[in-house]
């Protein structure tokens, strides 16, 4: 016989592995620090990444004005404006993600950990069945003795 309860909770972990939680199975083996400082690695560098090309960008439609004026520009201080300004953008893009990936592994724990729960459930409900079967069959080889 089918035991719905076991066939529900079967289809609630499989759905969670298949949609929603590929991602946050993987979120959730990593330690918080180390998924944390990996991701914050990564923003760092694509973020550093995005600024030289947005730098680049920039001198490249503001050409003709930086030509015209480089021999009267001070380099220096333009230097320490950019330098600032990337320091400035960094660290404040760092600090919203940091706040961010905290947010999803407390998120991908919490869920997992009721996966987990699933799964267990499911483990007892085919240790029960196992006892049941057991039992069955120890009465049967008792049925069986009683009438030789």
């Amino acid at each position: 016989m089918i035991n719905e309860e076991k066939v529900i909770l079967m289809t609630r972990a499989s759905l969670f592995e298949e949609k929603k939680g590929k991602g946050k199975l993987k979120i959730s083996r990593y330690f918080r620090h180390d998924y944390i400082s990996l991701q914050m690695l990564y923003g760092w560098f694509f973020m550093t990444v995005s600024f030289v090309l947005l730098a680049v960008l920039w001198g490249a439609c503001n050409m003709e004005y930086l030509l015209e004026n480089l021999h009267k520009m001070d380099l220096k201080s333009l230097g320490m404006t950019v330098l600032l300004l990337y320091v400035l953008i960094v660290s404040v893009y760092v600090c919203i993600l940091y706040g961010v990936c905290s947010y999803r592994y407390h998120v991908a724990k919490k869920s997992v950990g009721s996966y987990a729960q699933t799964l267990r459930k499911i483990s007892d409900i085919y240790v029960q069945e196992k006892k049941r079967s057991a039992s069955a069959t120890v009465t049967e080889e008792k049925k069986h003795d009683s009438f030789t």
